[in-house]
């Protein structure tokens, strides 16, 4: 064994010295995040119900399987795997949240601090719950009743619904099949693009704009259209453009900044909107819609799918 001599004078053996600085060099990695913890590096396997404890570890729901977390802990990240179910009552994951192929995940009364990601996945469901980060989907809905979504949210081919919500990030939606918001509060840009079946948005507050465009079935903004029981909107500015198909009413609104609609075929109908700045295109002097109009729309509403189609989607999940 060689030996060094070191600076109080003492000879220290080379083997000992270069076991010092490989310990000091994972723990340098491990502050960085590049080599992981021995908690972070647990597997917790859940396959039934976990209750009234603290999880230091990854838990893992596989494949096929069920998992029911209630008052649980999670120091770690959560993996749904394809086709499998994950239940959260008043608990909570401090990492993210994945939800793979066909799988679900129900979050009453819980918090996720880190990013939650759906891939191809059933949905996700949450009442009065907490996410601190983005909720990312790329197919799967997410209904989000009570909740707060201090990330965001962002969608794709999917649908969309949030009420009574507080969304202190964007809400961006591409390809899905709907985009709601009720009793919402958004605080970032609301972006909807390619709804099969529209966008809702009834009585929603604070959004620094709010843009749909390229999407058919049922656009109304405000309180007039098939949508009852719904309040008037406060955003920046609102632009609808190039929704080939669709019934659009624009009522009810107040609007800081632009209001702006282009390319829509049919034109909007709407009336009593309150805006800042300019009115330009089809929207430069709405008209309420007409009675027979009215009728048709009315008519298409009772048979396309919104929050019904979803609950009854959960339902159906849960009953099989």
């Amino acid at each position: 064994m060689g030996v060094e001599t070191a600076t109080n004078g003492q000879r220290v053996p080379v083997r000992r010295r270069w076991r010092l600085l490989s310990v000091m060099a994972i723990v340098n990695l491990a502050a960085i995040g590049l080599v992981a913890t021995p908690s972070e590096a647990q597997v917790i396997t859940c396959t039934s119900s976990l209750s009234d404890q603290t999880v230091t570890a990854t838990l893992v729901v596989p494949s096929g399987q069920f998992c029911q977390l209630t008052n649980v802990e999670v120091n770690g990240r959560a993996e749904v795997q394809a086709s499998a179910d994950l239940f959260l009552e008043d608990s909570r994951i401090r990492g993210s949240l994945t939800v793979f192929e066909n799988s679900f995940v129900q979050a009453n009364e819980s918090r996720v601090d880190g990013m939650t990601t759906l891939t191809d996945a059933f949905g996700l469901y949450s009442t009065s719950s907490r996410f601190d980060r983005l909720i990312d989907a790329d197919g799967g809905f997410i209904f989000s009743d009570d909740s707060t979504h201090w990330g965001g949210i962002r969608s794709e081919n999917g649908e969309t619904i949030v009420e009574k919500g507080v969304v202190l990030g964007s809400v961006t939606t591409t390809g899905d099949r709907l985009t709601d918001l009720f009793d919402t509060a958004v605080f970032g840009p609301v972006s909807v693009n390619g709804a099969e079946y529209g966008s809702v948005v009834c009585h929603m507050g604070a959004a620094l704009s709010v843009t749909i465009r390229n999407s058919g079935g049922v656009i109304q903004l405000g309180f007039a259209g098939p949508v009852t029981g719904c309040g008037f909107n406060l955003m920046g500015s609102l632009g609808v453009h190039d929704n080939i198909g669709a019934n659009i009413q624009i009522t009810g609104n107040l609007i800081a900044g632009n209001l702006s609609c282009t390319g829509n075929d049919p034109a909007p109908f709407g009336s009593s909107n309150l805006v800042g700045g300019s009115k330009s295109g089809q929207c430069a002097s709405l008209q309420p819609a007409p009675a027979s109009v009215a009728s048709v729309i009315q008519e298409e509403e009772a048979s396309a799918p919104r929050a019904d189609h979803v609950l009854t989607l959960i339902q159906q999940r849960l009953g099989s």
